[in-house]
C-alpha cells in the first residue's frame, strides 16, 4: 500500500521507503484522542475514536508486516542498508536490500 511504504526493485536490490505519514496520523489520532479523554470527556467522541484508532493500527500493521519480515531476514543475513528518519518527509527511513547472488555467479572456479 502506498500510503504507509513503498517498495521497487532492481535487479540487484530491494528499495523499502517507509512514509511517516501514517506515523503523524497515529500521533494526531493519538493527541485527539487524549484531548477528549482529559479535557472534553466526551463518551460519543471516545465512542467514535477509538474503533477508528484501533481499525487503522490493525490495517497498518497488517499491511506492513510481510515488508518487516522481509527486512528482518535480511537483516539477519547482514544485507540490509539504513538510511533517512521515519520522521522525515523529505528524507524518510528507506531500506536497501542487496538481493542475493545465486551461488554460480558469485564463486569463481580456477580451472
Amino acid at each position: 500500500m502506498k500510503f504507509f511504504y513503498e517498495r521497487t526493485e532492481s535487479e540487484r536490490e530491494i528499495c523499502v521507503v517507509i512514509k511517516p505519514h501514517s506515523l503523524y496520523l497515529m500521533f494526531g489520532m493519538l493527541a485527539v484522542w487524549l484531548l477528549n479523554d482529559f479535557m472534553l470527556q466526551s463518551a460519543p467522541v471516545a465512542q467514535i475514536l477509538m474503533p477508528a484508532f484501533l481499525v487503522f493500527i490493525a490495517v497498518r500493521f497488517f499491511t506492513i508486516i510481510k515488508v518487516h519480515r522481509e527486512i528482518l531476514v535480511a537483516l539477519k543475513q547482514g544485507r540490509v542498508k539504513t538510511q533517512g528518519s521515519k520522521f522525515s518527509f523529505n528524507n524518510p527511513l528507506t531500506y536497501v536490500i542487496q538481493k542475493e547472488q545465486p551461488a554460480s555467479q558469485s564463486q569463481t572456479h580456477d580451472e
